[in-house]
């Protein structure tokens, strides 16, 4: 295999035998925490109130480790729309009569009546 990978024996040795760093110690506690956190949290919050939680709770990790993580592992937050009320009874306008009265069988196609639902276009008002 050293042959293949053009690696020196010994460094090959040196490597299998090295210890794990601090820092990577550190790093892989810290992954730990932000995945744990971010599914405890269900994935609702972003980096800062997520690094503000751990901080809370009493844990040694920066801002920027929390984004490093984020962006390694893809993690992102879920978002959610606004409830927004759309129906608005209480106005000064005209009202048009309702001409099906819930009748919606039509004796031929495309003769009497024609019905859409437009609720699916975007607005700039959302």
């Amino acid at each position: 295999m050293c042959r293949v990978l053009s690696v020196k024996l010994a460094s090959y040795y040196d490597w299998k035998n090295r210890y794990i760093s601090e820092q990577q110690i550190h790093r892989n506690h810290c992954e730990l925490l932000v995945k744990a956190a971010h599914s405890g949290t269900k994935e609702r919050y972003g980096i800062e109130r997520l690094h503000a939680k751990l901080i809370e709770q009493g844990h040694d990790i920066s801002l920027y480790m929390v984004r490093r993580i984020f962006d390694e592992h893809g993690i992102k937050c879920r978002r959610h729309r606004r409830f927004k009320v759309t129906t608005d009874s209480n106005h000064n306008k005209m009202v048009y009569p309702n001409v099906l009265d819930q009748q919606f069988h039509a004796k031929r196609p495309n003769d009497e009546s024609w019905v859409s639902d437009i609720t699916y276009i975007w607005t700039s008002e959302g």
